[in-house]
């Protein structure tokens, strides 16, 4: 019994390899088809890009390939394995599908579909800059970082999305950065770290149904804080439209307040916080004023000349937030000795 069911399977193994051995013989292969591949994944619109051909079971480069935009044949040639061509304006996409002939028989096909858009990036730090100003200052060292998407994708009718209703996937260095991703999320916040290395933030942005895409990135390289020194005007108050130079002249007043701006240091916007201010006269330390942004600068009776105002600015807690500078300032009138008092 044991000997006729073995005979009986063997004989069907013989059946199934003859017939893969037949259908080998004849020449029946499947391929993969022609792999299109464009030169960067998310175009703005009307950039100029390469789309690739590549097919790994068949010599691209000996077939004749023949490409279409939209079902128009726009190239033809042997080897003609690259397509220069420009991104489609926002909302419309292009489909691009190319087919190559091989000089054995036989041919292999892709098709892809090519859209446009873009996306802005916003940095902004939460470093310390004085109230109403209007300009902005690069990230420094250990300051958190916001950095905020502003996308720019169509339907197919040309209306751009409205940003809120669009799905963020940030990565960070090419890692996700997940609690911060997802529908809606237009916006991250990047806490300051220990070390301050340079690194990269980048966001693709999508429709819920998947047919508009666009990506961007930045690199944030942290920065050393700064000070700029200004005077404080009694009746105009702090003159930011111009920062006292390497030299203050006190002219016939005799007298100036001056004001030290510690742009992006970790600070509140009323008080010194955890911040540290070092004043020095012709390198004499001040121990006295080692919380005062501003100072008084008071020319002596009968005396001109000149005296060095030096300043060094550490966070105590933040120890890589640290800045210094100075200035000279003149005093005149005819006298020999030089000194100033605060």
């Amino acid at each position: 019994m044991l000997s006729k069911l073995a005979s009986y399977i063997f004989l069907i193994l013989t059946v199934v390899i003859l017939a893969a051995s037949s259908v080998s013989a004849q020449g029946v292969s499947v391929t993969p088809g022609l792999e299109l591949s464009p030169s960067t994944s998310s175009p703005v619109p009307g950039q100029s890009l390469t789309i690739t051909a590549r097919s790994y079971t068949e010599d691209a480069s000996s077939a004749t390939i023949i490409w279409y935009v939209d079902s128009k044949e726009v190239k033809r040639g042997v080897g003609a394995t690259t397509l220069e061509i420009k991104a489609p304006v926002l909302g419309k996409r292009n489909v691009i599908s190319a087919r190559a002939i091989i000089p054995q028989g036989g041919e292999v096909s892709g098709e892809i579909t090519l859209g446009s858009g873009s996306v802005d990036l916003i940095v902004e730090s939460d470093g310390y800059v004085p109230p109403l100003f209007t300009g902005k200052i690069s990230p420094s060292f250990q300051n958190n970082v916001k950095i905020i998407a502003i996308p720019h994708l169509a339907n197919a009718a040309g209306v751009e999305y409205d940003s809120k209703t669009l799905i963020y996937e940030w990565q960070r260095n090419d890692m996700a950065i997940e609690g911060q991703s997802g529908y809606g999320k237009r916006s991250i916040i990047i806490e300051g770290a220990p070390v301050p290395r340079p690194y990269t933030i980048s966001v693709t942005v999508r429709s819920r149904d998947g047919l508009s895409v666009t990506k961007g990135y930045i690199t944030i390289s942290p920065q050393v804080p700064t000070l700029s020194f200004y005077v404080d005007d009694p009746l105009y108050g702090p003159l930011f439209n111009k920062a006292v130079g390497s030299q203050l002249n006190l002219g016939t007043q005799r007298e100036s307040s001056v004001l030290v701006v510690p742009f992006g240091f970790n600070k509140p916007q009323n008080g010194a916080g955890n911040l540290s201010y070092e004043w020095t006269i012709n390198g004499s330390l001040r121990s006295d004023l080692l919380t005062n942004q501003s100072i008084i600068l008071r020319a002596p009776d009968e005396s001109a000349g000149s005296s060095r105002i030096g300043l060094t600015i550490k966070n105590n807690r933040d120890i890589l937030q640290g800045a210094l500078g100075g200035f000279t300032v003149v005093f005149s009138a005819p006298a020999e000795e030089s000194s100033v008092s605060f």
